[in-house]
Parts: C-alpha cells; sequence; structure tokens
C-alpha cells in the first residue's frame, strides 16, 4: 500500500512538472522569433506539414498597437484571406480564438486582461505568422 501511494505522488509531481516544462517549451518557441538569431545560429521549428511559418515581411497589418477594445487586422495581398487569429499569454496559453475568413476584420478584445499577447494568424495559403500586440 505504501508503495502505491508513492507511486501515484510520483506520477502527480511528473505530470505537474510535464505541462510546465511544455508550458515554457511554447513560450521558448514563440519568443525565438522576436528575439532573433546571430548567423552562427540557426532555428529549425518543425510546423505540421501542411503549414509553414512566414517571418514578419509585411503580409500582414495589426493595428492600433497598443490596443484597448478592438483590434484590426488585415492582409496587405488582397487575394489572402486570414483564416483564423489565435491570442496566447506570454506563458504560451491559448486565451481567445477567432475565424475571420475574410481579408480584413476587426476583433473584439476587450473581455482579454491588459498585458502582451502573442498572435498567431493561419492564413488562406495555409502560411502563419505571428506577432506581438500589447492590450491595455
Amino acid at each position: 500500500m505504501h508503495s502505491i501511494v508513492e507511486l501515484v505522488r510520483f506520477v502527480q509531481i511528473f505530470l505537474r512538472n510535464y505541462n510546465l516544462m511544455r508550458k515554457l517549451l511554447l513560450l521558448l518557441i514563440f519568443l525565438a522569433g522576436f528575439v532573433g538569431f546571430s548567423n552562427n545560429m540557426k532555428a529549425q521549428i518543425k510546423e505540421p506539414a501542411a503549414f509553414s511559418q512566414k517571418s514578419d515581411d509585411g503580409v500582414l497589418v495589426a493595428y492600433p498597437n497598443p490596443a484597448k477594445d478592438f483590434l484590426i487586422v488585415k492582409a496587405k495581398d488582397q487575394n489572402l484571406k486570414i483564416k483564423s487569429v489565435i491570442f496566447y499569454s506570454i506563458l504560451g496559453t491559448q486565451v481567445a480564438s477567432y475565424s475571420v475568413n475574410m481579408n480584413s476584420g476587426e476583433i473584439n478584445i476587450e473581455k482579454l486582461k491588459p498585458g502582451k499577447y502573442l498572435i498567431r494568424y493561419i492564413l488562406s495559403d495555409n502560411t502563419m505568422k505571428v506577432t506581438q500586440i500589447v492590450k491595455q
């Protein structure tokens, strides 16, 4: 009986640490795009086969930043649609998800708490882009 209690305690601690490590890894992956890498270091992040991540090359516009109640998102290419917009806390937890399915849209963010958020956009050509905004 004593060993079963120890085993259950071990599994609980392991799962707690596993979830924390998973969140930290997700945070590091997102932040890697913002920090940048020197020529001596290369980062390789594997995305699902149907997606490829684009760098910040002016494909999307999101304003105002900082935002208070609404965020306007727009693809610069008129033939490109924003399929979805997913908000993550700075710790990597998904806090909101919106379907846009248009070239541009206005997103109500008044329910988000003030702070920094990472935003993942999925576009109609199945590419992804990640940006950061500040919610006032």
